[in-house]
């Protein structure tokens, strides 16, 4: 059985991959796409799947996720790629600066898509903490900045964090069943 991943993000490929080989194999996609914006990770990635496979005439995996810092009212949420790339890090912690409820989860939603079929989309989640600094180098995105539940190192500083995540196993772990069970 093979996917057809649609993603820029390497990160992300190397981490679907891991969860879903050998039994599944990810064809990777690199596609230029305009992207549906709204605050909902979930109609992100439902909207752009459906449009990916029809233009594409063939089934589609698309993800989207984001960061949602509850001090910061979800911020910045579905957007967090964009932010990350306009503030970084570094932006981030200024907005956190003086903020005692750091808590925040990191959510992915994944969309699976057959030509003019609707998407199913399914959602992982992992709670954790706004770190005060940034700290280590492994990773991509904000993980030098999340602190996982129960952990007191950021992701950057783990090594393998990867396959760690469960936001992305638990949504990747919802589509394999799916796929191997329809």
């Amino acid at each position: 059985m093979e996917i057809n991943f649609i993603t820029h993000n390497m990160g992300k490929l190397k981490e679907a991959r891991l969860i879903l080989e050998p039994g599944i194999a990810v064809n990777h996609i690199n596609l230029e796409y305009d992207e549906v914006q709204h605050d909902d990770i979930r109609a992100v990635a439902k909207k752009s799947a459906e449009t990916l496979s029809l233009m594409l005439n063939k089934a589609v995996v698309v993800d989207d996720s984001g960061l949602f810092i509850a001090a910061l009212n979800g911020f910045p949420g579905a957007f967090s790629s964009t932010i990350h790339k306009q503030i970084g890090l570094p932006g981030i912690l200024k907005l956190m600066d003086g903020v005692k409820d750091r808590t925040c989860a990191y959510r992915c939603a994944v969309a699976h898509c057959r030509p003019g079929k609707r998407a199913e989309v399914f959602l992982g989640e992992e709670k954790g903490t706004i770190s005060t600094g940034i700290r280590g180098s492994y990773g991509f995105g904000h993980d030098p900045i999340f602190i996982p539940e129960g952990e007191a190192r950021t992701y950057g500083e783990i090594e393998g964090c990867e396959s760690l995540k469960k936001f992305r196993r638990q949504a990747f772990e919802q589509l394999k069943g799916y796929l191997l069970n329809n």
